[in-house]
């Protein structure tokens, strides 16, 4: 591959990291503000009254979702140089996350038509479609749901593997995929953990996704503006250090 090509995709990565955590952050924002912390009518009049802010923050999710292919496309063919078996292993977590991503937010949907059928004539009474839209949020698209919580599992070992490849090439500093390797490591524990410590799932999940979302915005900003080191840190020392002499 061409080292120009190369860059061009590590820097397209670069973008995607920063594009994919604006929406995915942007459109959690949207549904928490609207969704609010009161009870089930509460909820529903307020998403009734900003029904389309409301779909366009799942919409941000799902425009996050679509770009993460991208993402892990841009990855992929960066690091793939590296070790093609283990950039492929990446790839693939990556996809599977992106169609658990996408099941969820299906299901956000449904939450949606739900809350919705709060303010009509509807065969359901009130408690019978707050525990419908109890259960869909639960598996939903949701910080806590269920289908968020999968997906972002995949999501740490796809990360945790490309992270571990920038360490090994040294494309990136040491520090920054270190970084990255141990807090995809760290999201993969606690959300795994959420599952079976059910009473602290809250907790688990806020303190996860931190570490890994500042890592990948850190990344983000170094791909798009320095690229990737494509030549080994001894050879380039030696190449600073000829240039230097070669001045004086």
């Amino acid at each position: 591959m061409k080292e120009s090509s190369q860059q061009a995709y590590a820097r397209f990565a670069g973008l995607m990291y920063l594009v994919v955590d604006a929406l995915d952050i942007g459109g959690v924002v949207i549904l928490a503000k609207i969704s609010g912390t009161g009870g089930f009518l509460a909820t529903a009049h307020s998403i009734s009254a900003s029904e389309t802010l409301y779909r366009i923050g799942i919409c941000c999710g799902l425009v996050g979702i679509l770009t993460t292919v991208l993402l892990a496309a841009g990855l992929y063919v960066t690091v793939k140089p590296v070790d093609a078996n283990l950039a492929i292993t990446a790839l693939l977590f990556r996809l599977a996350e992106v169609a658990l991503a996408g099941v969820a937010i299906v299901l956000a949907f449904a939450t949606l038509q739900i809350y919705l059928e709060a303010n009509r004539t509807s065969a359901f009474d009130t408690s019978q479609l707050a525990a419908l839209a109890d259960l869909s949020s639960r598996l939903s698209v949701a910080p806590t749901g269920l289908a968020t919580v999968v997906s972002v599992i995949f999501f740490s070992v796809g990360s945790a593997i490309f992270f571990y490849l920038f360490l090994r090439s040294a494309y990136i500093p040491r520090i920054l995929a270190a970084g990255g390797l141990i807090a995809s490591l760290f999201c993969l524990i606690t959300f795994v953990s959420s599952l079976v410590v059910v009473q602290s799932s809250g907790l688990l999940l806020g303190i996860g996704g931190l570490p890994i979302g500042i890592a990948e915005i850190l990344t983000g900003l170094w791909l798009l503006i320095r690229g990737i080191r494509t030549q080994p840190v001894e050879l380039q020392a030696r190449t600073n250090l000829v240039a230097a002499l070669h001045d004086e």
